[in-house]
């Protein structure tokens, strides 16, 4: 399948329930390689631009061209878009040990069974392993996935996904719950992930302006189910534009460690 076409499109896309706009007019085009940042606050639509973009939801108006396609078969498509979400780290098995649950990603499957059809073999496992230390990991192989903090357990998600070498990766709000020091751990090594040649194109969702790490070059911003910017990350987020979107006087924003930290009145 070449890759010469956006990875996901957005046309005039909308999307309501029962009679309640929930997102309007969203034209948005992420291309191979082109990291994103999504922002906004709760409620905004992030949830929903998600599920629109991996199959789970369809537009009431507009249209979605995923992988180049109007119509793509979901397995397929799923295959090629990773969605890591606070819901799944609570679907896997506390006591499933990490090399065995990142090899079982080949498969897109939850839980370590053994099934015929559905045997890792070495190359899964060693593919694993090499995962896992991509993303400084590697000594958690042996362990179980319950006993990991909260950023383990996302940078181990990550290693998951990646077994089936997805064009895009979406991380949902991947730092809630997650101290400072571990939120800046997880930041680095996704900074570090995004950075590389052979990475998957990701889109990071938060509600936190500091989270968006340099390699996120772009970043869309929602607010009440609509587009009030996109584009380079340092064009996009400037004072008026956090005022709006969250409601409350900036004093500055300060950039340390080529990250943006508003300064809040």
């Amino acid at each position: 399948m070449t890759t010469h076409f956006p990875l996901l499109q957005f046309d005039r896309v909308g999307f309501a329930r029962d009679g309640n706009a929930i997102l309007q007019e969203i034209s948005w085009s992420v291309e191979r390689g082109k990291h994103w940042a999504l922002l906004g606050p709760n409620g905004s639509g992030k949830t929903t631009l998600l599920r629109l973009a991996c199959g789970y939801l369809w537009p009431t108006r507009g249209k979605i061209r995923r992988l180049g396609h109007d119509l793509i078969d979901l397995g397929e498509l799923r295959k090629k878009i990773g969605w890591i979400s606070a819901d799944l780290i609570t679907q896997i098995p506390a006591h499933e040990k990490v090399l065995e649950m990142v090899a079982a990603g080949r498969f897109a499957q939850i839980g370590f069974k053994n099934l015929p059809s559905m045997q890792p073999t070495e190359i899964d496992f060693a593919a694993a392993r090499e995962r896992l230390e991509q993303l400084d990991c590697g000594q958690f192989a042996k362990r179980r996935f319950g006993t990991l903090s909260q950023g383990e357990k996302q940078k181990v998600l990550i290693a998951r996904a990646r077994m089936v070498e997805p064009l895009l990766l979406i991380l949902d709000e991947p730092c809630a719950g997650m101290d400072p020091g571990a939120r800046e751990q997880f930041l680095a090594s996704l900074d570090t992930l995004a950075s590389d040649e052979t990475s998957p194109t990701i889109v990071l969702v938060t509600h936190h302006v500091e989270e968006i790490v340099p390699s996120l070059q772009r970043t869309l911003v929602l607010k009440e189910g609509r587009v009030l910017r996109q584009g380079p990350t340092r064009e996009v987020l400037d004072i008026a534009t956090l005022q709006s979107v969250y409601g409350t006087q900036i004093d500055r924003i300060e950039n340390s460690g080529e990250r943006l930290w508003p300064i809040w009145k």
